[in-house]
């Protein structure tokens, strides 16, 4: 089987190393399965920077979600699967031609779904999903902050706020951004590195008015949010992109920490307001069986029509540089997805 392992910090180009190595033996809850192709996130990027605490040490492969067909299964497995075709969890694992899933964290899929749209629905929407259905239920009405709009995660919030009533703000980074939203259907599009997101805000709707906010980037913008969030108000946390690109040091962690800044329960306790903080890793450690009901939940939506994942870019195995190169640069939207 072929696999990439990420071998060291740095350029795409350099840190990544394809390899030929024996196909792994499923453990007794786990499914093997014939990958077709595998999902990029953010969190990969981290990892290759050395900037994603969560990664196993080097050299390890890299990958959350692949697509593809089960061709062997542990002894422990519920139910028949070998011959199905599914999206699946990898927990690390999944740049590889072949590739091993908890099949508690695993979904069938219909043939006519493309690979790209099925990763999308592994880590991005569950992302999204736990957040707007599971963890707290969104209800209508209300307004919405969404973080990095155009992105795989940003893109999955959009639609399920919007399929929960809610006006739904989102914050990109350029024009061609701005015009994605648009057609995505957000209903305020600001680009925060022009105009002051609070601002404007504030000004259309008034002081502490946002009920929903959900960050991927921390640093300042945590305070930033803070002040519109409204009382009763839900500021959901689920990455710290603000950190990316930066070397890891002590000095450089400190200041992340300093910039985010602290905050005491007794004024969320006094504002009735919620911080709650999403790492869908931990919940995949820990309570793997949320992660395959919020994946299953998520395919039947596809199915009726009522979510489309969107693709930013499809690229080939042997474009794995390329495709890391586009979700650094923040250029992308969607799903970035590389097959075999």
């Amino acid at each position: 089987m072929r696999q990439f392992t990420l071998v060291k910090y740095g350029r795409a180009s350099e840190a990544f190393e394809l390899n030929e190595v024996q196909s792994p033996i499923p453990e007794p809850s786990q499914l093997l399965i014939q990958v077709e192709g595998f999902g990029l996130n953010f969190a990969d990027v981290m990892a290759r920077q050395g900037l994603y605490r969560e990664a196993p040490p080097l050299p390890f492969v890299p990958g959350y979600e692949v697509v593809g067909v089960v061709i062997g299964q542990g002894k422990q497995v519920s139910g028949l699967w070998v011959g199905k075709r599914v999206v699946a969890f990898t927990r690390f694992g999944g740049y590889a031609d072949t590739a091993l899933a908890d099949y508690r964290a695993a979904a069938p899929i219909d043939p006519q779904v493309s690979g790209a749209v099925a990763c999308a629905l592994a880590t991005q929407y569950c992302t999204a999903y736990y957040m707007t259905d599971y963890a707290y239920t969104l209800r209508g009405g209300g307004i919405a902050l969404i973080h990095a709009a155009a992105g795989g995660v940003g893109t999955a919030l959009v639609q399920l706020c919007k399929r929960k009533g809610l006006f739904t703000i989102g914050l990109c980074g350029s024009d061609a951004k701005r015009e994605y939203l648009v057609a995505l259907g957000v209903d305020l599009p600001i680009r925060y590195k022009e105009e002051d997101y609070a601002a404007i805000i504030e000004k259309k709707f008034g002081h502490r008015s946002v009920d929903y906010i959900f960050n991927t980037t921390m640093g300042p913008s945590f305070s930033v949010d803070r002040r519109l969030l409204s009382p009763g108000g839900k500021l959901f946390c689920f990455g710290g992109a603000s950190r990316s690109g930066s070397r890891p040091s002590l000095v450089r962690d400190l200041s992340f920490f300093l910039r985010t800044g602290f905050i005491s329960p007794l004024f969320t306790m006094m504002q009735s307001q919620a911080i709650i903080g999403v790492n869908m890793l931990r919940l995949a450690d820990e309570k793997i069986e949320i992660i395959g009901a919020c994946l299953r939940e998520l395919v039947a939506l596809n199915r009726t029509g009522e979510i489309e994942p969107s693709v930013g870019g499809e690229f080939s195995f042997s474009e794995l540089s390329d495709a890391h190169g586009l979700l650094e640069s923040g250029k992308s939207t969607g799903k970035l997805y590389v097959s075999w």
